[in-house]
């Protein structure tokens, strides 16, 4: 998943939706322009993947709610109190993020990172 380094030992509670996340979004974006449209869908979904399975199966409730403080911040330095486990989600949905908004304002010159 992504470019994480152990990712799938770290995560192993997580499905593992890559392929299936890739179909579903070529279904939906199928035409040859929509390349960078699809790399990112299937990010997303997978990240909505990994993410869904730690609120419903894997996190504590007390993680949970450290969880969506982190997220919600949006803020590195505020994840020294997470798991290792939601570090490295947190890292990924921030990273894939800002990677997001960084090529629309290199691309298009518009600055989302607001909207997100």
């Amino acid at each position: 998943m992504f470019n994480l380094p152990n990712s799938k030992e770290k995560l192993s509670f997580a499905r593992d939706r890559l392929t299936e996340s890739f179909f579903w979004t070529v279904g939906c974006t199928f035409h040859p322009h929509f390349g960078y449209c699809r790399i990112i869908s299937t990010k997303l979904n997978v990240l909505i993947t990994v993410l869904d399975d730690i609120y419903d199966v894997y996190g504590t409730i007390d993680e949970l709610e450290l969880f969506t403080d982190v997220v919600e911040r949006w803020d590195i330095n505020s994840m020294d109190g997470l798991p290792n486990y939601m570090k490295i989600c947190f890292l990924a949905l921030h990273n894939s993020v800002n990677e997001m908004a960084f090529d629309i304002l290199k691309e298009q010159e518009f600055h989302i990172i607001r909207y997100f």
